[in-house]
């Protein structure tokens, strides 16, 4: 990922990953971005399920060429918030 000026691109960065993005914020000054994205587990993690949400946010970093910054899991909402940084 060259920038995050284009929503779609980190939409599809995400959905390639496994990742279904429900929201983008403050991506418009092109290095950094904000999102919340579905988690498809139930009500809890077993240290499994974190791992592979860990494996696909670290395939999407090295894939992209992106650091991302695990902000918040809310299994309430089966949800992640992740903030990114373009390397």
């Amino acid at each position: 990922m060259k920038d995050t000026l284009n929503p779609d691109k980190i939409y599809a960065a995400f959905e390639t990953g496994g990742f279904s993005v429900d929201r983008i914020d403050n991506f418009h000054d092109g290095k950094y971005a904000e999102i919340r994205a579905e988690l498809q587990f139930e009500k809890h993690l077993s240290v499994q399920n974190l791992q592979e949400i860990t494996l696909k946010l670290k395939m999407i970093e090295e894939n992209e060429g992106i650091h991302m910054e695990i902000i918040h899991i809310d299994m309430a909402h089966k949800s992640i918030r992740i903030n990114f940084n373009i390397v």
